[in-house]
């Protein structure tokens, strides 16, 4: 059975379809990408799956779970299934420090061993246990998205959602943030689903890629169309 199942997805806001009519399934351990232009759906699509747009039509599964329009996630979905935004920023509170902002999603779901478990989460995203005394405008761009990707994996999420995860960073780290992503995906047996608008991150690490234009998946490509570029549409 899929991980995650999408059948005839509609997202409207005020008479404009954002997504229209799509569907795919992913497959559990593999990397499915969403690729194209800004303002064809992507995100939206991506919202959907991380409980945050709850307004859509169609239907969604996640997990074997059948979500409902209006809910918010609750259970397991909200440990099992997190999100990386683009911007670090969004996600991360300024007057926080790394520790407490670490520590929170832990704390709320009734873990235990909590100083451990950030000291461990650092380390695996390649920043060292000062990292966690700092507050987010201490650190570079890169090191702030290692938080955000150290917080998503706290809770040994199933599916892990990446927005545009590298495209506010320069490209020599945007390499080590995608390097990292795909180990860390080796290491816990994770699910990713990647947008993106950029085809070499989507060839990088996708298993398979859908094209998007207009609110509609026009194309699936496997890993051996990407490999001779055929993603590559414009």
């Amino acid at each position: 059975m899929a991980l995650v199942d999408v059948n005839q997805l509609r997202v409207t806001f005020g008479g404009k379809t954002a997504v229209s009519a799509a569907s795919f399934a992913i497959e559990k351990g593999e990397t499915f990408s969403l690729i194209g232009e800004s303002g064809c759906g992507k995100s939206t699509l991506l919202r959907v799956l991380a409980g945050l747009q709850r307004e859509w039509h169609g239907e969604v599964a996640v997990l074997g779970e059948r979500l409902q329009p209006g809910q918010r996630f609750a259970g397991p979905l909200r440990r099992n299934v997190q999100m990386v935004f683009q911007d670090p920023w969004a996600s991360l509170h300024p007057n926080h420090t790394i520790s407490r902002t670490l520590s929170e999603p832990l704390s709320i779901h009734g873990e235990t061993q909590i100083a451990e478990n950030v000291a461990d989460a650092l380390q695996q995203v390649g920043l060292s246990a000062d990292a966690a005394k700092r507050y987010p405008h201490q650190l570079s761009g890169g090191q702030r998205q290692r938080v955000a990707i150290a917080r998503a994996l706290l809770l040994r999420p199933q599916l892990l959602l990446l927005d545009e995860p590298t495209s506010a960073l320069d490209m020599s780290v945007q390499a080590e943030i995608l390097n990292l992503l795909n180990r860390l995906k080796a290491q816990h047996g994770m699910t990713y689903l990647l947008v993106s608008h950029d085809a070499d991150v989507i060839a990088h690490m996708s298993d398979r890629a859908a094209f998007m234009a207009h609110g509609e998946i026009q194309r699936v490509f496997d890993r051996e169309a990407m490999l001779r570029n055929e993603h590559r549409m414009g």
